[in-house]
């Protein structure tokens, strides 16, 4: 009996719109969870099948210079599988035909663990290997075989030696992620490194040691090898393991769920509001139903199956709408990571649902609990009940709800209450200054008989409601504002930004033999070089004799120092001048004099970082070798110009000692590209790095980082058209009380309408207003602290962003309305009875 009633009441209610708005709501929170969730998972489940054969090895042992072999020696005499690698890039030639390459020397015993796919022929099948090439014979990537037309069988030359191709590269478990040269790889023998001639003292090298065996020999073997090891060495596994892409990756999922979150708390909004503006209608038909007899427990059924079927409705379309989405979004990013990802496990489902589940429970349970306690003497007394409306539990409860799905997102307890009471500033600040600005309408002195006169004193009149509003769409229209500024205009910026003639081509690992002869190719073709200059990789290491903090293992369970001082954690290109840069300004000291004790110039941003100061002692680990100079000036780089610059430069005097190669840069036109590519041919151990391919390539992947706000972008405003959908419907009863009162009082229609249009203009101008201004000033100091650019101001968005606000929220709202205002006054008063 009661589920019949209760499905009778469902279908009318329905056709309210309250329950239309909480099923919107709900299925948005769930799509927004699942889709954005799934991608990230699949993405982290691509990463965790591969995990176990990343690194080729149970354990690596890395370093920038040649490892000592008696490492090597040592883990063979315990036992150890081992294998030893050689990283460097090289241009490759073929007949008229050159690219840049990553090369890879790797002994026969590589890899120690996972396989290496390769094929016969382009066309071939692919199979797998777990050993390495023989000497004499090189594998090479499938897009280099494109770029430089040749097939299996054909020679090419590596620096100074010629080798045939012998297989067609595929995969291989421990495959750069990134390199100068992209994706064009090559594997050859490391007994043919000599035939290169390619590494020379001073060159761009990396060295690493493999290791796979027991795990209790392993971690025996580096408490060995532990007191022996230098600060610019690393010991890794798995645990250890990080790149540039997979702490993009990471940084891009949290953005992205950060991100989606406030698409979750705006539906949310909508939420509470249609919730309680539903149950708020329901208070005259729960009220009749006990006053013919209807029992207490027969009422809760009967609504808590109008809550599960809502509930349970949303959710199903969510999920479908977000399968729909991420495999739209994976699918995509898939085929720009070159990879197929793995389906979502159960996480994302379960977390959508139980998300659905919790928005749908702690947003209506307490305006349903009120619903309930409704008395029955409300059908002689309409105000019974009233004073449940406003609720300080269900805004607690909402705002307790809020906070738990922080947690839930971030899982940094921490970070969430950072993020939460941030927000809760933010919000109370934005409360404020609505009301202070709404509550000036009555004195403005407008003409009662006014359009914008009745608009403001309606809006002063629903200043909490309108504070709602305009909190929830400001945050909308400024993450469309970043979108905008981002993708269009600080990359164009920064692109302008770049002089006439700028360099877009950087020439490196030149033997010092070699320098003369380039420079006379240079003058002699037109080529302008922009300086010559040494370069050894070095770490810092101390600062007045204070040891910076050592790289630590997490495979193996070490924690890192907390009392050591932050160092660079990385090594720097080092160089030697005798004269400052001309691009380059003196702000604080002074630039070397004629003694031989070692000093040092430090770029003005690394100086404060590392919290030097003049005369201070800062030690140099430079191919195992210790060099204590004192800081004698800093300098202040302009590094957007891509002129050749160093964050430490070094008097001539210190670094006498040191083997070096050199690098410079020069502006190649198109018509001297010919003239460029014969430079190359003559020197092949010199390398060329493409500034404009990297431009390009920087591009694309904010292109890519562009769609993804772009689908949170699109999530917000739909959740905010929500959020101002379930306010206008939450007050459509007030504002036909209003319009019945202004057509008895002889308002004409066309007053009210354009007192209504002009009203959602106001509110979506001030949103847009407030979101500029916060925006801008947040893009001010992205462009400082991210972009490591001037900051600069954006007026336009100042005009964007009230226009898009003022015209959005007017069209949502007003649309919302008309149909109200189309009809009589008869049928209004109909309507309200």
């Amino acid at each position: 009996m009661w589920a019949k009633l209760a499905l009778k009441l469902f279908l009318r209610e329905l056709k309210r719109g309250e329950l239309t708005i909480i099923s919107a709501a709900i299925a948005l929170a769930v799509l927004t969870v699942f889709t954005l969730s799934s991608v990230t998972d699949r993405i982290g489940l691509n990463i965790e099948q591969k995990s176990t054969e990343f690194i080729a090895a149970d354990r690596r042992m890395d370093s920038n210079h040649p490892l000592d072999e008696a490492y090597l020696t040592e883990a063979q005499q315990r036992g150890l599988e081992t294998a030893r690698l050689t990283y460097f890039d090289t241009m490759v030639f073929a007949g008229e035909e050159m690219l840049l390459a990553s090369v890879k020397a790797a002994t026969q015993g590589y890899p120690l663990r996972g396989k290496v796919t390769l094929k016969d022929s382009l066309d071939g099948s692919e199979y797998v290997v777990d050993s390495g090439p023989l000497p004499g014979e090189v594998w090479v990537s499938e897009s280099i075989f494109y770029s430089l037309n040749v097939k299996v069988g054909d020679t090419i030359e590596l620096g100074a030696g010629q080798f045939a191709i012998g297989k067609v590269l595929v995969d291989e478990p421990d495959g750069a992620l990134f390199s100068l040269s992209g994706n064009r790889r090559i594997i050859i023998n490391h007994e043919d490194i000599a035939l290169t001639k390619v590494i020379q003292p001073g060159s761009r090298v990396f060295y690493r040691f493999l290791f796979a065996g027991e795990e209790p020999v392993l971690k025996a073997y580096y408490a060995w090898l532990k007191p022996q090891m230098k600060d610019n060495q690393s010991w890794e596994g798995i645990k250890d393991r990080q790149s540039p892409l997979g702490d993009n990756l990471a940084r891009s999922s949290n953005f992205l769920l950060i991100a989606g979150l406030l698409g979750i708390i705006l539906a949310a909004v909508a939420m509470a509001v249609s919730a309680k503006r539903y149950c708020e209608r329901q208070y005259d038909p729960v009220a009749m139903m006990k006053t013919l007899g209807g029992s207490r427990t027969m009422i809760r059924k009967i609504y808590l199956l109008h809550l599960g079927l809502v509930c349970f409705t949303s959710i199903i379309l969510g999920l479908a709408v977000g399968f729909v989405l991420q495999n739209i979004g994976a699918n995509y990013l898939a085929q720009s990571m070159g990879t197929v990802l793995p389906q979502a496990g159960p996480k994302p489902w379960l977390m959508a649902i139980f998300i659905g589940v919790i928005c749908a429970v702690m947003f209506a349970i307490k305006p349903l609990l009120d619903l309930f306690d409704i008395p029955p003497l409300r059908v002689l007394r309409r105000n019974l009940g009233d004073q449940l409306a406003v609720s300080r539990i269900h805004l607690a409860m909402s705002t307790l709800t809020i906070f738990l799905l922080m947690w839930l997102f971030s899982a940094d307890l921490k970070l969430s209450v950072l993020l939460f009471i941030s927000c809760l500033v933010v919000v109370l600040v934005l409360f404020g200054l609505s009301r202070l600005i709404f509550g000036t309408g009555r004195r403005l002195g407008l003409s009662p008989g006014n359009s914008w006169s009745l608009a403001l004193a309606t809006i002063q009149k629903r200043a909490n409601a309108n504070a709602v509003q305009l909190i929830s769409f400001a945050l909308a229209i400024k993450l469309m504002l970043f979108l905008v500024v981002l993708k269009n205009d600080m990359i164009s910026d920064w692109q302008q930004q770049l002089p006439e003639g700028a360099p877009n081509a950087f020439l490196i690992n030149i033997n010092e033999a070699e320098v003369a002869p380039m420079q006379a190719y240079f003058a002699e073709h037109g080529l302008i070089d922009n300086g010559f200059y040494p370069v050894v990789r070095g770490r810092v290491h101390a600062l007045n004799d204070e040891k910076f903090a050592r790289e630590v293992s997490l495979q193996e369970g070490e924690e890192r120092d907390e009392e050591a001082r932050n160092g660079v954690g990385r090594e720097l290109n080092l160089t030697w001048l005798a004269n400052m840069p001309g691009s380059n300004m003196l702000t604080d000291g002074q630039w070397f004099d004629d003694t031989d004790t070692p000093q040092v110039s430090v770029e003005k941003g690394m100086a404060e970082r590392l919290e030097m100061k003049l005369g201070d002692s800062l030690t140099l680990l430079i191919n195992n070798r210790e060099v204590n100079a004192t800081v004698t000036s800093f300098r202040e780089v302009d590094w957007a110009s891509l002129q050749p610059n160093f964050f430490m430069i070094l008097n001539p005097q210190a670094m006498e000692q040191f083997p070096a190669t050199y690098f410079t840069a020069t502006h190649v036109k198109d018509e001297q590209q010919k003239v460029f590519n014969q430079l190359l041919v003559q020197y092949p151990t010199v390398s060329v790095v493409d500034i404009k391919a990297r431009i390009e390539q920087a591009q694309s992947i904010i292109d890519q980082v562009s769609l993804a706000i772009g689908f949170v972008l699109a999530i917000v405003v739909a959740c905010g058209a929500l959020v101002l959908i379930s306010q206008v419907q939450a007050s459509l009863a007030e504002r036909m009380q209003e319009i019945v009162i202004l057509r008895t009082l002889g308002a004409k229609g066309r007053l009210i309408k354009q007192a209504t249009l002009y009203e959602f203009l106001l509110l979506g101008m001030f949103a847009g207003f407030v979101a500029s201004l916060v925006s801008d000033v947040a893009l001010f100091v992205i462009q400082r602290q991210v972009f490591d650019v001037a900051g600069t101001l954006h007026p336009y968005i100042w005009l964007l962003g009230p226009l898009s606000g003022g015209v959005f929220v007017a069209l949502v709202g007003y649309s919302m309305v008309a149909r109200t205002m189309r009809q009589n006054t008869q049928g209004l008063l109909r309507s309200l009875a």
